[in-house]
């Protein structure tokens, strides 16, 4: 398993939000990746998900990353 949060961020994005981030700078997607990890950390509303299924998880919160650098709900 890949210990990089830039790449398990990439990793855990849709292949269209994916191919959207990777034209970010490796600092922008650094600072998505430490969001990405905090979200992970204190959003309650992942636990159930997470004990159910730990990849879809890291998914929905890295699509709530994306969604909050671009602006949506």
């Amino acid at each position: 398993m890949d210990t990089d949060p830039v790449t398990r961020f990439l990793h855990a994005l849709s292949p269209a939000s994916r191919e959207e981030a990777e034209g970010l700078s490796r600092e922008e997607l650094a600072e998505m990746a430490e969001a990405w990890e905090g979200y992970l950390r204190n959003d309650t509303s992942l636990l159930t998900v997470d004990e159910i299924d730990p990849p879809m998880s890291e998914h929905e919160a890295a699509e709530h990353v994306v969604r909050d650098r671009s602006g949506g709900a």
